[in-house]
């Protein structure tokens, strides 16, 4: 039996270690809130529910507009490196895009949706909006039909959703909840693996692929797209800080031509 592999990513604070948590059925994330950003970088968590077998690899995500741009470049470099060891070790079945409900939709959720999905992956793995935090709703599922239309306005397209609480050790009242999370969870996994006939995403052109490709050309002069130009899509459809755009451009043009660092 084949292992899947899940992408599970979003901000810190979405509850994304919880989300493990409640996959597998027992504590193998630390949830603590003293461990955000203590490391960035991805977390493998193999796990086994309902006869199946899954690595569900935690990422660091994109964070609001105050985080440093070395710590953006780093989430954004350590997602292609997770990507591409995944593609090259058998494929991605499935993308899990953790966000915590609440009264207004974050902005960044647009920037991390778009990294993953579309520039990363090229929008050819199945995506699921998991949204946490619901365990004060008497009907989970009541915040999306009110809150659709804000995922709908940041041109998310996603495969389905699902809204839970992973807050394990609630109080009686609540404890139903998270066992109610668990399945659903658990049963839209299970769907967008095993029962999809396409089988995992193994790779293609890729954003970043694409991306270092232009600035090789540039460096040649064979291609005619302006450094300026490749700077402008990052910051307005990857939502990028202007000087980490500029800073990931360089980095990846040193990357790529080393012997040229002391020219450029």
């Amino acid at each position: 039996m084949s292992i899947k592999n899940v992408v599970l990513f979003g901000e810190t604070g979405a509850g994304k270690s919880s989300v493990v948590n409640l996959m597998a059925g027992e504590e193998m994330a630390i949830t603590s809130p003293d461990m955000q950003l203590c490391t960035m970088t991805w977390k493998e968590y193999p796990m086994a529910f309902d006869g199946y077998k899954y690595s569900v690899f935690d990422t660091i995500g994109l964070q609001g507009p105050h985080l440093e741009v070395d710590d953006y470049l780093d989430a954004i470099v350590n997602a292609r490196n997770l990507i591409m060891k995944l593609v090259n070790e058998g494929g991605i079945d499935l993308l899990l895009f953790c966000v915590r409900a609440g009264r207004k939709v974050p902005t960044t959720v647009q920037n991390n949706y778009r990294l993953f999905h579309e520039w990363l992956c090229e929008k050819k793995v199945p995506i699921i909006l998991v949204l946490t935090g619901l365990e004060a709703e008497q009907n989970m599922e009541d915040w999306w039909t009110g809150h659709k239309d804000a995922f709908d306005k940041y041109e998310i397209s996603i495969d389905g959703h699902v809204c839970i609480t992973a807050a394990n050790k609630l109080n009686g009242s609540h404890q139903h909840l998270y066992e109610e999370s668990r399945h659903l969870i658990r049963k839209l996994v299970r769907e967008h693996t095993h029962n999809r006939p396409e089988g995992p995403w193994k790779g293609g052109e890729g954003w970043f692929r694409r991306f270092t490709r232009k600035l090789r050309e540039l460096h040649t002069g064979n291609f005619t797209l302006k450094k300026k130009d490749i700077e402008t899509v990052l910051t307005e459809r990857c939502g990028m800080p202007r000087e980490a755009a500029v800073k990931l451009a360089r980095q990846v043009r040193e990357e790529s031509h080393p012997k040229s660092n002391s020219s450029t």
